[in-house]
């Protein structure tokens, strides 16, 4: 999944009220327990230009960290 595509898969599912794929960009840039790229658990691909992610780990991460995108914890 993308950053945006994740955005929307989150609304969609109601993890969280409101995210924008630059939302997930911040939390992934600067949150320490962000699953993916170099050093981490799962990596990015690059798919034409969009940077994607396994969906099922980016889920579990806002589950598990609901403050990463403002929600209650």
């Amino acid at each position: 999944m993308t950053f945006q595509s994740g955005a929307q898969l989150l609304m969609d599912l109601g993890i969280v009220n409101h995210i924008t794929h630059q939302g997930i960009r911040h939390i992934a840039a600067t949150h320490p327990d962000w699953r993916f790229g170099e050093g981490r658990p799962h990596p990015y691909w690059q798919v034409a230009n969009a940077t994607v992610m396994e969906t099922s780990p980016f889920l579990a991460f806002f589950r598990e960290h609901p403050r990463a995108s403002g929600g209650e914890s």
